[in-house]
């Protein structure tokens, strides 16, 4: 009947929400176990290409443009490929849920001389100065009328930062409340 369908899908989204938030908590945990400096050759373009790929799905689904742009070098870091795969897939995550259907999203690497950077930047909902401050901390969700029913486990940012500085680098953001967000972060280049 109806009335079961939608109690299947209530089901599955709970399912899915624990999901999340089990595979959270287990990254936090690996991260704060794994004392050794991660030592790969990563490069950001495959790998963003790579998590966008990941994505397509998803945001095709919410009828969302994604623009990837990789520039014209070879933008290599020291670092654990999964980790930033995983830093990268979070960020991609919120911009496709805090972005309205039909939004657009764009995805890439930049050479910024001292480091190289991945951003993710959004036309979505933004996010009001007030809760700006607060982005990072663990378990945080910014809850606006826009935002109000979009599921999380408010650890997303936190394990992007931590697993950022763990690579030596840095996050930023910026956000304009009602016109989108970007996200980010900057690592050291390899020198070769």
């Amino acid at each position: 009947t109806e009335q079961q369908i939608e109690y299947f899908r209530v089901i599955k989204g709970a399912v899915r929400r624990i999901k999340r938030m089990s595979t959270d908590i287990l990254s936090l945990e690996r991260l704060q176990d794994d004392k050794a400096l991660p030592q790969d050759i990563v490069s950001l373009g495959a790998l963003l290409q790579s998590v966008v790929d990941d994505y397509l799905e998803e945001s095709r689904q919410r009828d969302q443009q994604i623009t990837l742009i990789l520039g014209d070098g070879n933008y290599y870091v020291t670092g654990d490929q999964g980790q930033l795969g995983e830093a990268i897939g979070n960020l991609l995550n919120n911009a496709i849920h805090y972005t309205p259907n039909g939004g657009r999203i764009s995805a890439r690497v930049l050479d910024q001389e001292t480091c190289l950077a991945v951003e993710i930047e959004d036309n979505g909902y933004g996010i009001p100065d007030g809760d700006q401050a607060r982005l990072f901390e663990p378990f945080y969700r910014v809850k606006t009328k826009e935002t109000r029913g979009i599921a999380g486990t408010g650890l997303g940012l936190y394990l992007v930062k931590r697993i950022v500085e763990r690579h030596g680098g840095r996050v930023a953001f910026r956000s304009v409340y009602g016109f989108g967000s970007t996200f980010g972060f900057c690592l050291p280049r390899l020198l070769t």
